[in-house]
């Protein structure tokens, strides 16, 4: 098969206005899987260097890499059940004391892990963190040099390798500039109250995100129109949102709203 054919297969359908980050950040995804995983014969042995996909094999890996940095670690948490670069969080407390520049993308269902909670809290002074509700790949980036990759997570079909290609790097960080750019800053989900993310709350989201009236959003929900308008007021100030299509474009980057609330107004 020719380059231009494996680049080819790799290709994803085209996007839809609501779904462009994450379709980009899939191909990119779907271009380094494919490079790292089915072309690795093609590549320098120096360039590319395969690792126990274990847990406590990738920790190791990517504590050593993160001692040569100088000037910046990137990390990126998918969420997944991958736990191998959750310990390192404490070392870029370190690394983010002597002057490196630290940034942790992680997916929103990393809120759900405490103890990567908590490590993030005690890193968040020394870092940037954003989140994002897009499919992620776990992935340690270290200056311009090299890269830690894992491209599958969980279960025994797990690949670990060490990058220093050159192409290959450049690729990871495209993709993690791609997936920062469209990420949220954890500040902002601190800011969001408890009111944001109770059933009430998710239904008038569901009910902005699908174009009702307030008439009719506010009789599917039990209330008066002042209510629900007050309600709708109320959920724009806790997310930031300057208008109602801001609610709704919040809502989708904070992971407030998923797939298949589409159909619940």
């Amino acid at each position: 098969m020719s380059k231009s054919e494996r680049l080819h297969s790799l290709t994803i359908a085209a996007p839809t206005p609501g779904n462009e980050i994450e379709h980009m950040l899939l191909q990119a995804r779907a271009l380094v899987e494919g490079a790292v995983g089915k072309h690795r014969n093609y590549l320098n042995e120096h360039s590319v260097t395969a690792l126990e996909a274990g847990d406590t094999a990738v920790a190791d890996a990517a504590q050593s890499l993160t001692a040569t940095a100088r000037g910046f670690v990137g990390v990126v948490l998918p969420g997944d059940g991958s736990r191998s670069l959750i310990p390192l969080l404490d070392v870029l407390t370190r690394a983010g004391a002597t002057g490196i520049e630290v940034k942790i993308l992680a997916a929103t269902r990393v809120l759900d892990d405490t103890d990567a909670v908590k490590r993030l809290e005690r890193v968040a002074h020394r870092s940037e963190i954003r989140l994002v509700a897009a499919p992620l790949q776990e992935t340690l980036l270290v200056d311009n040099s090299s890269a830690l990759v894992r491209t599958q997570g969980g279960g025994a079909g797990d690949e670990a390798c060490v990058v220093r290609s050159p192409a290959l790097l450049r690729n990871l960080r495209a993709l993690f500039a791609a997936s920062w750019q469209g990420g949220v800053p954890l500040a902002d989900h601190r800011r969001l109250g408890e009111r944001s993310r109770t059933v009430a709350a998710r239904r008038i989201l569901v009910a902005l995100s699908s174009g009702v009236t307030d008439e009719a959003a506010a009789r599917n929900l039990g209330m008066s129109v002042r209510t629900y308008r007050r309600n709708v007021a109320d959920i724009a100030r806790e997310l930031g949102a300057r208008s109602r299509f801001q609610v709704g474009v919040r809502a989708a980057e904070l992971g407030l709203l998923h797939p298949q609330d589409a159909g619940a107004a």
